[in-house]
């Protein structure tokens, strides 16, 4: 079995989450089990894995494992239809959309609040005591079922967890106290595991208990660490066969000087502290590949895809320029400082001058309120208002949508692991116009063949190229047919004998 080792699944899901999904499924489709596993609680994981395209037998929570709860199907729960609530006695009373009251001889005992995006479901119960204070809060599982128990001290400071079994019977507990004057987890109970109780300080400690009942109990597993928070984690695991770390990102602010420069704070564990416990280290790049060897020259270094494109896919009709919104760029990824987004804004600018109905459609959520807020005001302050789209952050067939819509696509990071968007994009014949970056754009882009390659920072040669390819349907359209080429060499075919190799 191969183990992929995450934090989560989330509700925004980073390039990390994404290509673990797509490995997943490769493998997967190709006749080698493999597993998403996560380590946080979350009550929405089913949700929240089935819209990146995981199904729940893809997909192995810590949580869910000892509580029992890793089949379970989704049975929605209305709130006017709990068992637990006797409604001769008691009576529940709407409050709008959002939340329910239940009442007892003319007091409120408790608050059942909505689950959201659903019409009455239940989300959680607060229960008070006569004074108002909140007492409990019992946690409902999106699937459907009561998942975990909160319990507060009366000043509302959280104080026990209780995470159940089917039969609402505990089987994890949590302490919280007050350490440094916050109130923080200081010790993690397993109950009646096999027999017997285990305690840990830490969510990580428990962690790596999952890890060896995993591995010990499926001989020949194979782990492969995808987040670096949890490298330290996966180093210690002792039963495994093969563990692997994967290397999703630069290593390094020093974009100049990637074989000397400062070290990212979290991959010192993987590249320096804790290197020698894993097999070898996985990057998605040839280039990073060769500048890590050099810095590292007594590690294993080696190159793994980090996306594939499947074959039902690749042989869908290619998506025409009538079937597209005309002159659309597409931006698909996150709004941070050094993903740059502002240059695209800047580049659209001077696009508009030739072209005016040129609009630019953001695609992925920003790090921070602030960001949006600035790039919102730029795109004013630039007179480009009306030009620029804020979308949602999309996935599935959304972001599908996404890409058909667009003529063109563009990347103006600071820096970049691979760039798993391009690949997506170039999958529906999208051009590709980027910044010259530390890794993954000369993999990519075949400038002139596939899309463009501009040096870092030059918004005004990007807007010079994008107006070409907006404003010249013949170059678009041997562009996009260079895209739908580029991506073929990304098939399962294609990708899963560079994986099998990676993990010799």
């Amino acid at each position: 079995m191969n183990y992929f080792i995450s934090e989560n699944v989330f509700t925004f899901n980073s390039g990390t989450e994404h290509s673990q999904v797509k490995r997943v499924k490769l493998f997967n489709a190709q006749g080698q089990p493999a597993l998403y596993v996560t380590r946080n609680y979350n009550r929405f994981l089913a949700r929240d894995a089935a819209s990146i395209g995981l199904n729940q037998d893809e997909v192995l929570n810590m949580y869910d494992f000892f509580q029992g709860t890793t089949a379970v199907e989704r049975k929605e729960q209305p709130l006017r239809l709990l068992d637990q609530i006797p409604l001769d006695e008691y009576h529940i009373e709407g409050h709008g959309p959002n939340y329910s009251t239940i009442n007892h001889a003319g007091r409120e005992l408790a608050r059942i609040n909505v689950m959201p995006a659903t019409v009455g479901l239940v989300n959680d119960i607060l229960y008070y005591d006569r004074f108002g204070n909140t007492t409990a809060r019992e946690n409902y599982d999106w699937r459907g079922f009561k998942s975990s128990v909160d319990y507060f001290h009366p000043n509302g400071a959280l104080a026990v967890q209780k995470f159940l079994n089917q039969d609402g019977v505990p089987v994890i507990e949590v302490m919280h106290m007050n350490v440094n004057g916050n109130i923080l987890p200081t010790m993690y109970k397993l109950l009646n595991y096999k027999g017997r109780d285990w305690r840990f300080n830490t969510e990580d400690q428990m962690f790596l208990f999952f890890l060896n009942e995993l591995t010990n109990e499926n001989p020949g597993s194979v782990l492969v660490s995808d987040r670096r928070s949890l490298d330290h984690v996966v180093a210690d695991v002792q039963f495994a066969a093969k563990k692997f770390a994967v290397l999703h990102d630069i290593h390094t602010p020093d974009i100049k000087n990637p074989v000397r420069g400062k070290l990212y704070d979290a991959y010192l564990n993987v590249l320096e502290r804790r290197v020698k416990d894993f097999d070898a280290i996985l990057v998605p790049t040839v280039e990073q590949q060769q500048d890590l060897q050099k810095r590292y020259p007594g590690v294993t270094f080696r190159v793994a895809p980090d996306t594939f494109v499947d074959d039902a896919h690749l042989a869908a009709d290619h998506v025409k320029l009538p079937e597209r919104i005309a002159h659309r760029i597409a931006y698909v990824g996150r709004l941070s400082p050094e993903k740059r987004p502002d240059q695209a804004i800047r580049a659209l600018v001077r696009v508009v001058k030739s072209i005016p109905d040129a609009t630019l459609a953001f695609h992925g959520y920003p790090s921070n309120a602030d960001i949006l807020n600035e790039l919102k005001a730029l795109a004013k302050q630039l007179d480009v208002e009306q030009n620029v789209i804020f979308g949602d952050y999309v996935t599935g067939e959304n972001l599908a949508k996404a890409y058909t819509e667009a003529q063109a696509i563009v990347q103006t990071s600071v820096a970049e692991g691979f760039g798993m968007n391009l690949v997506e994009a170039m999958s529906y014949g999208v051009p590709v116009v980027s910044y010259d970056i530390t890794y993954g754009t000369k993999e990519l882009v075949d400038d002139g063949m596939n899309g463009y390659i501009v040096p870092a920072g030059a918004h005004g040669d990007m807007a010079d190229r994008l107006t070409a390819i907006l404003s010249d349907t013949g170059l678009w359209a041997a562009l996009s047919e260079g895209a739908y080429r580029k991506a073929q060499t990304f098939s399962a075919t294609e990708m899963m004998p560079l994986w099998q190799a990676a993990l010799q």
